[in-house]
């Protein structure tokens, strides 16, 4: 009987082969594997260093500890585990494509300096300790990838159109058959926040590999020489589709929503945040400075006086933007307390004070929540060596380096889940436990949470670009459905 291999089949083993080598403990350089039969080679992987412990990334010579690496980049390959007995083949025929392109740290300089010549420009930024020339490097080759990019789309007979942040409308959303973002992990939230429908594709191509780890991109990492082929591959169906997960955010209140501040925006204002405080006509720093104030008190009336209070009706809202990353709600200065109560699938509130709360979907457990919740070595190797002492175990091996490697990826890993979990992570910061507020989970998961805001100047986050109000009396539902999903590409 004969067996005919398909090089799709030849790609999905060569990805297996992947995640297995960057796991493995045997120190080697990263392995070329060739099949005749489709005459398919793996790409290298990321080099292991003299230590089995680390290993350095090509791309900017990062040299990162192996419990970090193997959490961060062998568990978001499980999709093509799971769907290895898959084969139907799937199609990406666009007529129309919006390309929705990152503004470059030059051309936000460039903005923010208006008037100032490139000259002018690098003395400024050389007076900041920056590099102009590294800026303008960067610059070119993030335009040298659309160039890239937009030609392959025409020679695939597909129209596209180039836009930037501002100019990325809903409209110019509709327009299109699928949206591509070109820059990193920042843009591709961006392009994914106004695309509503399950059925429009965005793919991410991540143009910086020095500067961006493009996790939700479709080359990740690697260089610009790797696009057209990545490109083709694309086109002839070599690829999954990823639905993934986003969280719906309901909210109630006495005002509904308030409008929604674009963070990115912001950004193009030098002025510090801390000014709320005294911009807000309703801030504690403005009340204040009228109780200071050397002029004579205003006389107010009495609420006792016949002063009618009129009743407000809430209002529930779903908010208009779904979150592909997380939702952060908190204080708008970290150095507050935040202070809210939350109900976890239905549960009975319960008060809590923390420095705010994320919750995430599985592409966002590799982002704030992993950064807030993973454990270093040197924590594993402290814990490891206080059980051994407490509990007279001196075989615990905590003066093994590779032994608390592997315990602190395994703790790690753990925290990654795929991004077409329909479920939620959530993630209490900096948490108080005292006789008032008692012990909670910090950490889990849940179908459905609610949040009350018992804030002063709270925010509600979502996906670290948009920022609605959320004070006290405020409250939101958390949840995720199947018609939220996001289509995106993963190569097999």
């Amino acid at each position: 009987m004969r067996i005919r291999i398909r090089s799709q089949h030849v790609e999905q083993l060569n990805q297996h082969v992947r995640n297995a080598y960057l796991c493995s403990s045997q120190p080697s350089v990263a392995p070329r594997i060739a099949t005749a039969a489709a005459g398919a080679v793996v790409a290298p992987l990321p080099v292991k260093d003299e230590s089995s412990r680390y290993w350095v990334d090509p791309t900017n010579h990062m040299r990162l500890p192996r419990s970090l690496a193997a959490a961060l980049y062998q568990t978001q390959n499980t999709q093509s585990k799971r769907s290895i007995g898959n084969m139907e083949k799937p199609s990406f025929t666009p007529k129309k494509v919006l390309i929705l392109s990152k503004l470059t740290r030059y051309e936000f300089e460039k903005r923010v300096n208006k008037g100032c010549s490139d000259e002018q420009l690098a003395t400024l930024l050389k007076k900041r300790g920056s590099d102009y020339g590294r800026l303008l490097s960067k610059h070119k080759i993030h335009h040298s990838y659309l160039n890239t990019l937009q030609r392959e789309l025409e020679n695939a007979g597909i129209e596209s159109r180039l836009v930037r942040r501002f100019g990325y409308t809903q409209e110019a959303v509709d327009w299109a058959d699928a949206v591509f973002s070109a820059g990193g992990d920042g843009t591709f939230l961006m392009a994914s926040s106004r695309v509503r429908t399950k059925h429009k594709p965005v793919i991410g191509i991540n143009t910086d590999p020095q500067g961006s780890e493009g996790y939700m991109c479709l080359m990740r990492k690697l260089p610009e020489e790797n696009l057209a082929g990545a490109l083709k591959k694309l086109f002839s169906g070599n690829f999954e589709w990823l639905n993934r997960q986003r969280i719906r955010i309901t909210v109630t209140g006495d005002d509904g929503i308030s409008d929604a501040i674009e963070l990115h925006d912001q950004q193009l204002n030098r002025d510090p945040a801390t000014t709320r405080w005294t911009d807000n006509p309703r801030s504690p720093a403005r009340e204040i400075e009228e109780c200071m104030s050397l002029s004579p008190p205003v006389k107010k009336r009495m609420i006792s006086e016949a002063v009618e209070i009129p009743e407000v009706e809430k209002e529930t809202v779903e908010l208009p933007v779904l979150a592909l990353n997380e939702v952060f709600i908190g204080e708008s200065l970290s150095s507050r307390v935040s202070y809210y109560e939350i109900g976890i699938n239905d549960a009975q509130m319960l008060k809590q004070k923390s420095s705010g709360i994320t919750i995430c979907t599985g592409t966002g457990s590799t982002s704030w929540n992993f950064n807030i919740n993973k454990l270093t070595e040197q924590c594993v190797q402290d814990l490891m060596k206080i059980v051994a002492e407490h509990c007279n175990l001196p075989q615990i091996p905590h003066g093994d380096k590779n032994a608390v490697s592997e315990i602190c990826t395994k703790f790690n890993q753990q925290l990654i889940f795929d991004p077409d979990r329909k479920q939620l992570a959530f993630s209490v910061r900096d948490p108080i436990f005292n006789a008032t507020f008692p012990p909670t989970d910090p950490r889990g998961f849940a179908d459905k949470i609610c949040i009350k805001s018992r804030g002063y100047d709270a925010h509600l986050v979502i996906d670290g670009g948009i920022s609605y109000r959320f004070n006290d009396g405020s409250e939101a539902v958390m949840e995720v459905r199947d018609e939220d999903t996001l289509r995106t590409v993963v190569f097999r």
